[in-house]
This record gives structure tokens, C-alpha cells and sequence, in this order.
């Protein structure tokens, strides 16, 4: 059996820059099969077939009295310059693993597929359900919500799913997310009219518009009662005009915003606040929305991992709603949802790492979980999983 820092080097030479996927996922299927998986590698096109997506299930077990599910990703985010080792040769260096991908979570599909590969070759009362998908980083329909909708149409959906995104901050095992912030994006629009700058009465400026309904946002008060979310908050990431003289006003501007927001609101409120100051600064306003905050609630299943984690490295994990958005919101309407992996800090950045101890830590705890997951009474038809919409 192939051990998970040879399997995590095997997946790092895939250049699967997000959305190729350069075998990593037959590399996966081909390494579950081999354990007994039933694999299907599926292809889901847009309507107009500009858009094609890889994508992967496997499932083992045919008992319905558990069903795990693991939800996981391939591609990668372009590696940029500056490395000191190729980033698609995976090398071994001073007790670390270097690679594009290696924690963003290449390592945490291989510290999964090797834990259950062991798992599985014990009899057990439930199933297993692994879908990775390839094209997280961009986030397309074709990814991860046809294959849930595939897992729905046929009756393949988990009832509980841990997800093997990097988690942990300073040591592994020392933070599990059990939740997410729900995310919008804004594009926030001006039109006025162009003129010279120093004839204040001949111009309407679009640019000082939205400066100012940008400004006026970012010192807008926002509730904070669930604390087990950080406060919503607001910030600009790109702003444009139409204009490249310095003494022209331009008569088009936009911006670009985000907010990431806690259960103290969902999209639609917090979308009628938006317009209804936006109507003070003469902008309109365009709504991208990621998915609501959710957090889960199944004290069972936190429980098998963080004693999962604390017998593996004696760490105590702490639960946390922060952090950035995942495939999870898309999973959480139909299941409980946990996150947890490998250390977030080198993620998307050049020479991305990980200890090798962490990568055979990590096969450890999701081994035990594995063990104390299907040792626990089934509930299924407990709703555990608040979704805040």
C-alpha cells in the first residue's frame, strides 16, 4: 500500500492548475479502486458546452445506516514566480513537503485516501462517499453543485461529509471549522459626466460617487451578536474609470467589494441595506452571491474529531467560523458539514509546504475518526446542521 507522502508527491506533479486536471484525478480513482472503491470519473458541461468539468465520485459500502462523505479538490491556483524548487517536483527538505497544491489540499485528499484505504479493509456498518472536484479555485456550476446534484438524483449523498481543506493555524489539529461567513461580491456602479477639472459646475463627477459610497460602507456599523462568527465585514478589492488624464473627472466609475457577513444577516437583508444607502450616492449596484454563513451543530461529530485529534498530537482544537468560503456552502443544505486539514498559512503563496509528520498525523486522525464515525448510533434523520438563510 502506497504511503501518503509518496501518494501527496504523485498528486503534486499534476500541473492541475485550476480548471486542468492533468491525471490528478485518475491518479485518485485509480488508488481507490485498487481498495475496493467503485470509481466514476464524470464530465459535466455548460448548457453552451464552453465549460468542462472533471470531476470524481467513489463510494464503498452499500449500508445506509451511516454514510460518510468526503469533500475534497484537485486543481490548484497558478503557482507564480519565485520558488525555490519547481513547483510540480515535489522535494523533500528539511523535514517538509514543497509543492503547489501540497496544502491546498492535495495533502488532505492523500492523508484521506490513505486513512480510508486502511479503514475499509475491516468490515463496517455504513458507507463511504468521496467526491473531488476540479475546479474549486474558479468555482464554476459545472464543479461541485452538478455533482451534488448528480449525488441527489441518484441517491448518493452523504448524511454527514468532513471536508480536507487546510484548517489548522499554527499546529495541526489546533483549529476545526464547523462554519463559514456567507460571502457577496458588489460591483458598485457610477455614471456622470465627463468634464474638466477645474470647472466644478461643467462635470458631474461618477468617480467621487462611488469614493464616497465606498467610504461611507466601510464605516457602516454592523450588528454583532453571534459570536461564533467574526463581525460582517466590508472591503473594497478593484476600482476603474474610463479616464487617464489627471485633469479629466470621468463620467464612469466602478468598484469592486466584498462582504463577508456572519448569522446576524443573510443575502437578502443584507442586500436591501446596500441599496438603500447606495440610493444616497447616485450608484447602482450588481450582487454575486457565494452562499449564507452556516455552522454546524452535530456535537457527535465534533466530538470524534476533536478526541480524534488530541489522541493523535494531544492538541486541543479550537472551533472557529472564520476564514475564507468553500465548497462547503454548497454541501451544507444537504448534510453536516466539517472542515478540517492541514496548516492554511502558505496557501496560494510560492514554495507551499508542509511537515511530513503533519501529512502522517493527518492520515492518523482521519483514520480514528474513521473508527469513532461508525461507532456512533445513527441519527439520520436528525436535523443537526443550521444553515442560515
Amino acid at each position: 500500500m502506497i504511503d501518503v507522502v509518496s501518494f501527496c508527491a504523485e498528486l503534486i506533479k499534476c500541473k492541475s492548475v485550476t480548471p486542468d486536471d492533468d491525471g490528478a484525478l485518475d491518479l485518485v480513482a485509480d488508488f481507490l479502486a485498487s481498495v475496493g472503491f467503485e470509481t466514476n470519473i464524470m464530465f459535466f458541461r455548460s448548457p453552451d458546452g464552453s465549460n468542462v468539468v472533471k470531476n470524481l465520485f467513489a463510494s464503498f459500502g452499500s449500508s445506509s445506516k451511516k454514510i460518510l462523505g468526503f469533500l475534497g479538490h484537485s486543481d490548484v491556483v497558478p503557482p507564480g514566480d519565485g520558488w525555490s524548487t519547481d513547483p510540480f517536483e515535489p522535494v523533500q527538505q528539511d523535514g517538509y513537503l514543497i509543492g503547489r497544491g501540497i496544502c491546498d489540499m492535495k495533502g488532505g485528499i492523500g492523508a484521506f485516501c490513505c486513512a480510508v484505504a486502511k479503514f475499509v479493509q475491516k468490515k463496517f456498518d455504513g458507507s463511504i462517499k468521496i467526491l473531488i472536484t476540479g475546479d474549486e479555485e474558479i468555482g464554476t456550476r459545472e464543479g461541485i453543485r452538478s455533482l451534488l446534484q448528480w449525488c441527489r438524483e441518484t441517491g448518493n449523498m452523504p448524511q454527514d461529509c468532513i471536508i480536507g481543506e487546510p484548517s489548522s493555524e499554527n499546529i495541526l489539529g489546533d483549529r476545526i471549522y464547523l462554519g463559514h461567513r456567507g460571502s457577496i461580491n458588489i460591483v458598485v456602479r457610477s455614471v456622470g459626466q465627463q468634464g474638466h477639472v477645474a470647472y466644478p459646475s461643467n462635470f458631474k463627477n461618477s468617480l467621487s460617487n462611488v469614493c464616497r459610497f465606498v467610504t461611507h460602507m466601510l464605516n457602516y456599523q454592523w450588528k454583532y451578536e453571534d459570536k461564533r462568527f467574526p463581525q460582517t465585514h466590508l472591503e473594497p478589492t478593484m476600482l476603474f474609470t474610463n479616464n487617464y488624464a489627471q485633469n479629466v473627472v470621468p463620467d464612469q466609475t466602478s468598484a469592486n467589494l466584498n462582504i463577508r457577513f456572519s448569522a446576524d444577516y443573510d443575502a437578502s437583508i443584507l442586500k436591501e441595506i446596500l441599496q438603500n444607502e447606495a440610493e444616497k450616492f447616485d450608484v447602482s449596484l450588481e450582487f454575486i452571491e457565494s452562499g449564507n454563513a452556516f455552522y454546524c451543530n452535530d456535537e457527535k461529530l465534533k466530538s470524534a474529531l476533536v478526541s480524534s485529534i488530541r489522541e493523535v498530537t494531544g492538541v486541543d482544537a479550537a472551533f472557529s467560523a472564520s476564514g475564507g468560503t468553500s465548497d462547503g456552502r454548497y454541501i451544507v443544505s444537504h448534510c453536516n458539514t466539517i472542515e478540517f486539514g492541514l496548516l492554511d498559512r502558505l496557501i496560494h503563496q510560492k514554495n507551499e509546504k508542509t511537515k511530513l509528520q503533519d501529512l502522517l498525523n493527518l492520515e492518523k486522525i482521519y483514520l480514528r475518526f474513521l473508527k469513532k464515525y461508525f461507532s456512533i448510533e445513527s441519527d439520520p434523520l436528525e436535523n443537526r446542521h443550521e444553515i442560515i438563510a
